[in-house]
């Protein structure tokens, strides 16, 4: 089979591995089938994520449960068991199964119009599936497979010996280990209420649980159920809840500030996929891998995986919040809940990690909101750098924050309001602050005129052409910033990148981060404008480019499409950034310079020649080429043939 994926740009891995959730094999033809459209496309879609799981160089793959729509008892179960079972076979794919709710029965609740677990459902399980909880090896990772819906029944009294005596076995040999079950332990936080609540754990077997997995230093778990993702850190475990292939839950369309999905919220596609991991010595690094509800494999593409932070460290895409990195609501109580549901829109902070973003800007005021933060320090430890921007109130305001939230920001943004010319005390906050921590210097000038608009807006940022007065102001007193924010005049077109932009022409200033804003409710046009900044920036060295808005502004006075749409959706400019932003990083080598032609949208380096092509451009015939469809995220396999109108980037490997 030709490889589905490109995975030419990643780092060596030591084991990599697959685990897919909530396929829901559904039977024709049976009650209810009709009660959503989307119930006919689960099968065809789950093929297409199967196929497409088989097409990576996997370790083990692990299916988190829910195999079928049916429940067991009903009429059609042992058919959609079966076939189930078969579409898997037939896809090539041999994993590790866990039980899911739909397979085995659901946790004990009498509030809620659920099946639970029993005994012949379980022997079932075992006859035609296999054990529901076990241990396997692969390389360092020690996964063990638990029951989740039979916590706190008598049922689970061997397993709970099992889990135990898997743990201190773990622990004693220095393995690594990777739980998967099917119910997450928890949503929001480990002591939320269990009763009437559909997806977590009951008490007191969760207590139980999470007691254990912090004890013994369990890196990873993985669970599905919800249909949504979800991203939980309880000291050093990553608890990932990985989203279905198949369909997302109507209730958890509630977190969204916008109309609802197709079918109220049912067929939200974008969100349906699989995570694709890859361990390494210290970490291990989860792709989400979207399959986007297609239903077959269409054209001659092979996406990208791309890099997570983690393995980016020095690549200069950056974003600044104007959005907050999570809002938190309550799902109404709504099938087959009978409480309400409290959680956290973490699709902001995962999309950030897929985007390959490493630094962050962001308000002084998440530092000090304890969600905000704690969502943050999550990126930081996913090697994603935290810069805070706050006003200039003064050096004990400063010192008072850094006491309070130690080792919580990488780089403090000192923001002046009115003037580009930094004031006496302002120079002292930085002297004084200076030896305790990295420093930035931006400005706010609040009458910037736009045309069309009635009122002027603030540009936070300094314009290019202020830089020497500023520099001249910071030479004559001896003081030497680390960074300053610089605003992207989009009119320029980047031509400050190409021609004018010489930064050792500064004495005084470290390295310039670059502000750029998303202006258009044009999709295409803030692709456009994206890739010439990223291409066009990435000759400069140090620097980073800051991209807004996160998501979609279309609430304000000034709306505009972000790299999110208002559901939390990719836009093409994100694919765009999150292409080139890998692209660029892997074959930079020894650094970019321009090309001996000066043409804009040409650089190279000593592994490389790369141009950049906008819709239409022609390419350069060579006879070693890689093309890619930034847009997509995907390699052209037939590069010589024309390419659709979009953005493109030609590589030339030397």
């Amino acid at each position: 089979m030709k490889p589905h994926f490109d995975l030419s740009f990643l780092p060596k891995a030591l084991c990599q591995f697959t685990v897919l959730s909530d396929t829901h094999y559904m039977v024709t033809d049976t009650a209810g089938s009709n009660e959503f459209p989307s119930r006919s496309k689960q099968t065809n879609r789950t093929a297409t994520a199967l196929k497409t799981a088989a097409s990576l160089p996997n370790n083990f793959i692990v299916h988190l449960g829910d195999l079928v729509q049916e429940y067991p008892g009903t009429e059609f179960f042992g058919l959609a068991m079966s076939s189930s079972l078969k579409q898997i076979r037939d896809s090539g794919l041999n994993p590790y199964y866990v039980p899911g709710n739909h397979d085995v029965g659901d946790k004990p609740d009498p509030a809620m119009p659920t099946h639970p677990t029993v005994r012949k459902n379980l022997d079932y399980f075992h006859e035609q599936v296999g054990r529901t909880y076990y241990a396997f090896d692969s390389g360092q990772i020690r996964g063990i497979v638990l029951n989740s819906q039979i916590f706190n029944t008598p049922n689970a009294n061997h397993q709970k010996s099992f889990f135990e005596q898997e743990l201190s076995s773990c622990t004693s040999k220095g393995q690594r280990i990777a739980i998967f079950l099917h119910l997450p332990p928890y949503l929001y936080e480990p002591d939320e209420s269990s009763w009437g609540h559909y997806d977590n754990i009951d008490e007191p077997d969760r207590s139980w649980f999470l007691n254990l997995v912090t004890k013994h230093n369990v890196e990873l778990i993985c669970c599905g159920h919800s249909h949504f993702a979800f991203l939980n850190q309880i000291q050093s475990t990553r608890i990932i809840v990985c989203p279905s292939t198949s369909f997302t839950r109507p209730g958890f369309g509630h977190l969204f500030t916008s109309s609802p999905a197709p079918e109220h919220g049912r067929d939200d596609s974008a969100k349906l996929g699989f995570h694709f991991g890859r361990v390494f010595d210290s970490r291990i690094d989860i792709h989400f891998i979207r399959t986007n509800g297609l239903e077959k494999h269409e054209g001659n593409q092979r996406p990208i995986i791309t890099r997570l932070p983690s393995s980016l460290k020095g690549a200069p895409l950056g974003v600044t919040l104007t959005h907050p990195i999570c809002n938190v609501s309550e799902v109404p109580i709504t099938f087959p809940s009978v409480t309400r549901q409290k959680v956290r829109n973490d699709y902001p902070l995962l999309a950030l990690l897929e985007l390959g973003v490493t630094k962050l800007r962001v308000p002084w005021t998440d530092i000090k909101d304890p969600l905000q933060c704690e969502r943050l320090q999550i990126l930081r430890n996913h090697g994603v750098e935290i810069q805070a921007f706050l006003p200039s109130y003064g050096s004990q305001y400063l010192h008072s924050l850094l006491d309070r939230f130690p080792e919580k920001v990488d780089l403090w943004e000192i923001q002046m309001a009115g003037n580009s010319i930094p004031e006496d005390s302002t120079l002292e906050i930085f002297a004084d602050c200076h030896r305790r921590t990295p420093l930035a210097l931006s400005t706010i000038m609040p009458f910037q005129t736009i045309e069309g608009k009635q009122h002027p807006r603030p540009r936070i940022g300094f314009f290019y052409k202020e830089l020497q007065n500023l520099d001249n102001r910071l030479s004559a007193t001896g003081l030497i910033i680390d960074r300053v924010s610089c605003r992207v005049n989009v009119g320029e077109e980047f031509d400050l990148f190409w021609n004018s932009f010489d930064g050792s022409a500064l004495s005084n200033i470290g390295h310039i981060d670059w502000l750029i804003s998303l202006p258009h409710c044009d999709d295409e046009k803030n692709a456009t404008l994206a890739a010439i900044a990223l291409f066009s920036h990435s000759q400069t060295s140090g620097s980073s480019m800051f991209f807004d808005p996160p998501i979609d502004l279309d609430r304000t006075m000034d709306i505009a499409h972000g790299l999110l749409d208002v559901r939390c959706n990719p836009r093409p400019v994100f694919n765009v950034l999150r292409a080139l932003n890998t692209i660029l990083h892997v074959y930079k080598g020894d650094g970019y310079v321009i090309t001996e032609d000066h043409s804009r949208h040409r650089l190279h380096s000593n592994l490389a020649d790369m141009e950049l092509l906008l819709p239409n451009e022609p390419i350069r015939q060579s006879t070693n080429i890689l093309l890619f469809d930034l847009v997509n995220c995907s390699r052209l396999e037939q590069p010589e043939s024309d390419y659709s109108p979009t953005i493109c980037l030609a590589v030339y490997p030397r």
